[in-house]
């Protein structure tokens, strides 16, 4: 199968560099030309500061949907949440009967997709990854990938692109109910918002972690109300309790703050002015809590303060922590 990986920005990138390094066919399907020209110029770099590890590589790329050629062939999808419904319809046109696999946060990307193609895969992608350059990209570590059939389900789809990916150099999980893995990313995500908002010299304070244990345990107890599972495919991702012990134990543990520069999306659409995707996350998990009468005061004020902080454009890093307890 060719791999068009539609989205050029951080995961577009880092994924599209990764599986051309591997060899596997891959075309990256971009809309701005001066993003085409420095990938024909450089390649796509990939930097990894964990292991201070660098390389470059080549992909094919192409301008747009139409152009791709994408027939029956696998798309990755890597837009942002809010660009789906206008993506998918573009798609549909060119490419009715491609398999499209959700490389994407949030849980309703993959509802929009089965509403037009028969084949759609959901990939829960963990690895924080920053585009640094119209080409260059810093991504932590291989990665770490659950993917399965949208919602459950087995499909032979999913093992060849697993394999693909293993080769690549990714951590992958084939998950028979993928629905779970991407909810579990989802209450995961939530942190995010907190790691943007709050000043790096109080990263290392009892406020930071304990604002996003607090997070995720409001998350655990709406979602049980509403009956939705949240959990790894096959074990080997934190579930919702050991996340928030994880959490609540990196302060003594010494790894609450990061001191590498990579920055999440959350931090990046601060910085740069763009819409918001975080917020649909804290969003969804107040409305399940309004609708079972569940207080969640700590989702509702990380909400306000990142309406507050898009709104005024100073960027990321603003507040403290104690600002996000209610």
């Amino acid at each position: 199968m060719t791999l068009h990986v539609v989205g050029a920005g951080a995961v577009g990138l880092s994924l599209a560099a990764r599986l051309a390094r591997s060899g596997a066919p891959v075309r990256l399907v971009v809309r701005r030309a001066e993003v085409a020209d420095a990938i024909e110029r450089e390649g796509v770099q990939v930097w990894d500061p964990a292991q201070d590890a660098r390389f470059a590589a080549r992909v094919e790329t192409a301008p747009g949907i139409a152009a791709a050629g994408i027939g029956r062939d696998v798309v990755l999808l890597c837009v942002r949440s809010t660009e789906t419904e206008a993506v998918a319809e573009e798609l549909a046109r060119a490419a009715p009967e491609a398999t499209v696999a959700s490389v994407q946060n949030d849980v309703d990307n993959e509802e929009v997709l089965v509403r037009r193609f028969q084949r759609v895969l959901g990939v829960a992608y963990r690895q924080t990854c920053t585009r640094t350059d119209l080409a260059a990209v810093t991504a932590l570590g291989a990665g770490r990938l659950a993917l399965g059939r949208w919602p459950e389900g087995d499909d032979p789809a999913v093992g060849e692109l697993a394999d693909l990916l293993r080769a690549a150099g990714y951590d992958v999980g084939v998950s028979a109910r993928i629905v779970e893995d991407k909810w579990l990313k989802l209450c995961v995500n939530l942190t995010s918002s907190v790691n943007a908002l709050v000043r790096r010299d109080e990263h290392e304070s009892f406020a930071f972690v304990e604002t996003k244990a607090r997070l995720l345990e409001e998350a655990r107890d709406v979602l049980a109300a509403e009956g939705v599972v949240a959990r790894s495919c096959d074990g080997r991702d934190r579930g919702l309790a050991a996340e928030i012990a994880w959490q609540r134990g990196s302060l003594a543990a010494g790894r609450s703050a990061r001191r590498l520069p990579v920055y999440n999306q959350v931090w990046q659409s601060l910085a740069s002015g763009r819409r918001l995707e975080a917020d649909r996350y804290h969003r969804r998990i107040l409305a399940a809590a309004e609708r079972h009468a569940i207080p969640a005061p700590v989702n509702a004020r990380v909400l306000e303060a990142l309406r507050a902080a898009a709104a005024c454009g100073e960027g990321p890093e603003r507040l403290s922590a104690a600002e996000l307890l209610p």
